[in-house]
């Protein structure tokens, strides 16, 4: 199994509690580009962890595709740029 992980470093709280419920709401479209096995979003004062189980065969373009869409959500409407890192860890 596949651990991807994101963590996101937001300024405002206001601000990452909104972008918690748009990952929280746009995980049904997340799923259509790669199969997750699990997804969790934990958000803590000014940072938000990603983090998605993926099966142990996975395509590289659809590993590929899930991190654009995931990409495309993070920076979202938002004229902040965002600190956001990410690994991929095998399980």
């Amino acid at each position: 199994m596949f651990l991807y992980r994101v963590k996101v470093e937001e300024r405002e709280a206001a601000r990452m509690i909104a972008l918690k419920g748009d990952v929280e709401c746009s995980e049904t479209a997340l799923r259509s580009h790669c199969p997750i096995r699990e997804m969790s979003v934990v958000a803590q004062a000014t940072e938000l962890d990603i983090y998605l189980a993926l099966d142990d065969v996975i395509e590289t373009l659809q590993l590929h595709r899930l991190v654009t869409a995931l990409n495309a959500l993070l920076e979202g409407r938002s004229a902040v740029r965002r600190t956001v890192s990410s690994e991929l860890i095998h399980i």
